[in-house]
């Protein structure tokens, strides 16, 4: 899947991105009466670094996965295990992972 794709998802779930200047992490997303992804474009240098934010954030909204500044270590870990499986089943198709299983038992 590419960024426009992503973007593009983003967009029909009315998911507003913004750049955003932060210390600690190069995005956010935040889910109130409004959902929006921010982003510090400053720290990103990638296509493929972005893609890989935008998709991680977009997997926090599609599984329910967020936690707050006081959440446990544990509960931020689920949280973040979540989010990293959206973007892995998003970004890999199926059948390439299938493929590497295949070429794997060869």
């Amino acid at each position: 899947m590419e960024l426009i794709d992503l973007t593009k998802i983003a967009e029909n779930e009315k998911i507003y991105i913004r750049n955003f200047k932060m210390n600690k992490s190069k995005a956010r997303i935040i889910n109130d009466n409004i959902s929006c992804i921010f982003i510090d474009y400053s720290q990103i240098h990638t296509y493929t670094e972005e893609k890989c934010i935008l998709a991680e954030e977009l997997g926090h909204y599609y599984y329910d996965a967020y936690y707050s500044l006081s959440s446990s270590r544990e509960n931020i870990e689920k949280q973040e295990y979540k989010a990293l499986k959206w973007k892995s089943l998003v970004c890999v198709p199926l059948q390439s992972i299938l493929n590497c299983f295949y070429k794997r038992y060869i």
